[in-house]
């Protein structure tokens, strides 16, 4: 009987056969350049917004779309928070739609042009897992699309199969467990559930869908997005607390909250031009907690601006201006035609007040 090469190769190497047989590897690190784009004062004529914005910088990430040397899960990025920010570096935890969690570090906006900046960043990659430790497989189980800090790791709102898992760090990695149960998903696209995700001061939780549901008879259901507010270790199963009214064809693509204020950004995509237009609304963290968002336009991005597929939000305070520091990073759906960019503006004070204008 023939051996085959493989076989062989093991009866001869104990450790050739374990490296063999081993699972894909589920923490990846990894360096990709980073480069600023530059914008012209024309593209600037695309920035619409109430008050004062300034854009500090707009960066590209490469991806394996750039560099074939990269890893393929790198890119889809959905969500953005800020992990810290110390000196002339900022570090990101977000998500990718694939089911990995990544972390990397970028200029820091408020030292930014004063050091020269940054050729490459280092990428954190962790492959996501279930409850039961087993890898996430087929696009039901891994359409990972919003990430939120807890004290002990993250929340990850997932799509299509809509769910909340928990990510409690641990000496040896991420351990998953179930996150809390919602309710309200009749209607919705797969594709559009879960998309945004963010902790409240009080240490709840808000996580709101992309869309409202699809309904005969009643087109108007799915421009208002449902959103839940919920307990981290809440048993019982929320039903929605309320929506948020989106307008034509945009959608919720994440949400953060900074003191009484909820950063709403949103997307639409035009399928006849291929454009995305993107905007940033404040609502009154008083009238989403009432179930009533009360909100106002802060940010809008169209042509001639750099636009891409922005969903991630990220927002701190920026204590040069008194103001805030918004950043916002795109999604590259893995393509080849798009980029992951991301943008830092600083903003003035919020403008959000009880006019009664919805988003």
């Amino acid at each position: 009987m023939r051996v085959p090469a493989l076989l062989a190769l093991c009866l001869l190497s104990s450790a050739a056969c374990a490296q063999s047989s081993a699972p894909p590897a589920l923490e990846t690190h990894f360096s990709t350049p980073i480069s600023a784009q530059s914008l012209t004062p024309e593209n600037l004529t695309g920035v619409r917004k109430t008050g004062e914005a300034e854009l500090i910088y707009a960066l590209r990430l490469d991806t394996r779309r750039q560099n074939p040397n990269l890893p393929e899960e790198f890119g889809g990025l959905s969500s953005l928070s800020v992990r810290v920010a110390a000196g002339d570096t900022i570090s990101f935890d977000a998500i990718t739609d694939r089911g990995h969690l990544v972390r990397f570090s970028a200029p820091n906006p408020q030292t930014w042009g004063q050091a020269s900046p940054p050729t490459s960043t280092q990428v954190h990659l962790t492959a996501l897992r279930d409850p039961a430790d087993k890898p996430l497989r087929g696009a039901n189980q891994i359409d990972s699309e919003a990430i939120a800090p807890t004290d002990t790791g993250f929340l990850i709102s997932f799509e299509r199969n809509h769910r909340l898992i928990e990510l409690v760090e641990t000496e040896t990695g991420y351990k998953s467990q179930p996150g809390p149960s919602l309710t309200g998903f009749d209607g919705l696209e797969p594709n559009g559930g879960m998309e945004a995700l963010a902790r409240l001061p009080n240490g709840q939780y808000l996580a709101s869908a992309e869309y409202g549901p699809d309904r005969l008879g009643d087109p108007a259901a799915k421009l208002k997005a449902p959103y839940w507010i919920f307990d981290q270790n809440n048993q019982a199963v929320t039903a929605p607390r309320g929506s948020f009214e989106n307008q034509g064809r945009f959608g919720i693509t994440d949400i953060r909250v900074e003191g009484e204020e909820v950063w709403v950004l949103k997307r639409s995509y035009d399928p006849d031009t291929k454009i995305n237009l993107s905007q940033v609304d404040i609502c009154t963290l008083e009238s989403v907690m009432a179930g009533r968002p009360v909100c106002a336009l802060k940010l809008a991005l169209s042509p001639p601006f750099l636009l891409d597929n922005y969903e991630g939000l990220a927002v701190m305070d920026d204590p040069l201006s008194g103001g805030k520091i918004v950043f916002l990073l795109s999604d590259d759906n893995f393509s080849a035609d798009q980029g992951t960019f991301l943008l830092a503006f600083r903003l003035n004070a919020a403008i959000a007040t009880n006019t009664g204008t919805k988003p």
